[in-house]
């Protein structure tokens, strides 16, 4: 019996003291010591990790730049629009036109090499690839591919993609794969207004095409992006080449 008495008076002081510790305030400063509550709660907090914020990381803007825009006919609707933009932003636009070119003129010959050296860009734009929508000897083409971006080296740039009409047999793949995402404009999922010959962009169509692929030139997806505001009025090239079907490179 005494021993009963015992534990209940022990437990009887145990509850006592945590119905005084639960309405006790969360500081009691005894003399130069403060002592703090504990709860579960706290203990919780302190064990568990603070969230981390997951920000995307903002990339540097180019501004200013001398802008070498090259490939086949495509760049001439392009850079009729391109131009415009460039004067907006404070851009210098010389544009290449070699007609009916290909990644394989562009890179077995020192073309390439020629114009970076003659206007030494700080930007480079391609659209190439139009004239090999339905080509087989894709493994030729991805090397060729690969000597423009050696060719071009540290220069940041961007490979405006071959809009097709109906489909291709991979040379938009192997550019993608070639240059990286963050290099690469798809434009496969545009659907162009072409002109009489069936082929070429209405120059209304290749407006629209820039504008679009200036939406993601300008973008955090681009690994160099490129201030490229909407423009306001018209501007033109500071210099458009035209080299013919004929011109074997330099």
């Amino acid at each position: 019996m005494y021993a009963q008495i015992k534990s209940l008076l022990l437990m009887a002081v145990v509850l006592a003291a945590i119905i005084a510790y639960a309405f006790s305030p969360k500081e009691i400063t005894l003399g130069s010591y403060t002592i703090r509550k504990i709860t579960l709660t706290s203990i919780f907090l302190s064990t568990k990790e603070p969230l981390k914020e997951h920000k995307k990381k903002s990339k540097t803007i180019h501004r200013n730049q001398t802008i070498l825009f090259i490939g086949d006919s495509m760049v001439e609707g392009l850079s009729r629009r391109l131009g415009d933009y460039a004067g907006e932003n404070g851009h210098k636009l010389y544009s290449v036109i070699w007609y009916s070119s290909s990644t394989e003129r562009w890179g077995t010959t020192h073309t390439l090499e020629h114009y970076i050296a003659k206007y030494k860009p700080t930007y480079i734009l391609i659209c190439l690839g139009s004239n090999e929508l339905f080509i087989n000897d894709l493994a030729n083409r991805a090397q060729y591919v690969s000597e423009m971006v050696k060719k071009i080296g540290d220069i940041p740039f961007v490979w405006i993609s071959p809009s097709d009409w109906n489909g291709d047999t991979g040379i938009n793949d192997i550019i993608k794969e070639r240059v990286g995402a963050g290099h690469f404009f798809d434009s496969r999922h545009l659907k162009l207004k072409r002109g009489s010959d069936h082929y070429h962009p209405t120059w209304e169509a290749a407006a629209y095409w820039m504008d679009t692929a200036a939406k993601f030139i300008a973008s955090n997806e681009c690994d160099n992006p490129l201030q490229l505001n909407s423009p306001k009025a018209h501007h033109k090239a500071t210099n458009t080449s035209l080299l013919q079907p004929a011109f074997e490179g330099f």
